[in-house]
């Protein structure tokens, strides 16, 4: 048998040439009743209509290709791959194997300029529906090729950008004048979340900029910083601002920087790091506003766990309101309850039982030591 790359040949289509698959496996992911579509119907409007709002869904991310596609045009760098329809092989139409978002996004694109809600010129609606395809003989292709072709993409083939290489990204836009809604459907992205990325990458090349910190600022850092914009009260101690592009306290930021990698010593070895990964800054985020935890965290053998014990033991949860609920909750059980409780229900009331009879002891020896 061929191997698939033989079994594929390139050619030029119009997008009404492509019919979506309303079988398609992705939706599986909507949670709903799989109703298999005859391939004979596969043309019809209303099959199609259907298909075309299921693949709009928010699970398939869609309005984002959409937004990215309308920015910087259809870049064909990965081939849509189809099959021909057999429904009407008069009609000359093809069935999408792989590439259902992008054909969904291209004919998204196509209704909005049809209904004036958006204005294409010539040129993008051209680029838009003349589209160059690979065509899957699927009479030779065996038929796991359907679900052959979408796994190497979405499985095992495209390996999705980390948080860094896009924060970088982003931020070449924006250097090159883009601004922050535009770097962000360039890529795919929100402009909330391309904004995150920019602040973080530049509070990266700040640290790189550092003249006692600047050599250790790698890339591995940058999540870090992700943390800290994910935290109001983190950002606002280290004073950031957006004007300037950078945090604004110094001083607070060379500590942060030395939690981060450790305290360089006289040789300039660092010691162990207060802020040993980056979901540390979670919970410095806890403390932060607390000056006794703060200090202790400073100490020479400060480090968070002490410090977070110190929080809570200043801060300890408000027990009455819950013994209040709980004395509500039992006193609520009628007597039918009582007589089916199980053998776990009344394990759990000994323990709560045991539970307070042991609190009482402790506050009796704690009350006789202080009065002895």
């Amino acid at each position: 048998m061929p191997s698939l790359c033989e079994l594929m040949t390139p050619v030029q289509v119009t997008l009404n040439d492509l019919l979506l698959d309303p079988n398609n496996p992705r939706f599986a992911e909507l949670g709903e009743p799989v109703d298999i579509v005859p391939e004979t119907r596969f043309s019809e409007e209303r099959v199609q209509r259907d298909t075309f709002e299921r693949m709009k869904s928010g699970n398939f991310e869609v309005a984002e290709l959409r937004d990215t596609i309308k920015t910087l045009g259809f870049l064909q760098m990965d081939r849509i791959v189809v099959r021909r329809w057999h429904g009407d092989t008069a009609a000359n139409k093809f069935v999408v194997i792989e590439g259902n978002r992008r054909v969904t996004a291209l004919k998204w694109l196509i209704e909005l300029h049809e209904t004036g809600r958006e204005t294409f010129t010539d040129a993008q609606l051209s680029n838009f529906t003349n589209l160059e395809v690979l065509i899957l003989d699927d009479l030779q292709a065996p038929d796991s090729a359907k679900w052959i072709l979408p796994g190497l993409r979405h499985v095992s083939g495209i390996k999705e950008w980390g948080a860094y290489q896009k924060a970088r990204a982003v931020h070449v836009l924006r250097e090159a004048g883009a601004s922050p809604q535009i770097a962000g459907q360039s890529l795919g992205l929100s402009t909330r979340a391309a904004n995150q990325l920019w602040r973080s990458y530049l509070a990266l090349e700040q640290m790189g900029s550092d003249e006692e910190f600047g050599e250790y600022a790698y890339p591995r850092l940058y999540s870090y910083f992700e943390e800290v914009f994910k935290r109001a009260n983190v950002r606002d101690w280290l004073e950031w601002s957006d004007n300037e592009k950078r945090f604004t306290n110094s001083s607070r930021l060379r500590e942060f920087y030395s939690w981060m990698v450790g305290e360089p010593d006289d040789e300039g070895e660092l010691g162990e790091p207060k802020l040993p990964e980056a979901k540390s800054v979670r919970s410095l985020g806890i403390i932060i506003d607390n000056d006794s935890a703060m200090t202790l965290f400073r100490s020479q053998n400060g480090n968070l766990d002490r410090a977070l014990a110190r929080f809570e033991a200043e801060h300890q949860e408000d027990w009455q309101p819950i013994i209040t609920q709980a004395q509500a909750v039992l006193a609520g059980l009628s007597p039918d309850t009582l007589r089916s409780l199980t053998e776990e229900d009344i394990t759990a009331l000994n323990s709560l039982k045991k539970r307070i009879e042991r609190l009482f002891d402790d506050r009796g020896r704690l009350l006789g030591e202080h009065n002895g």
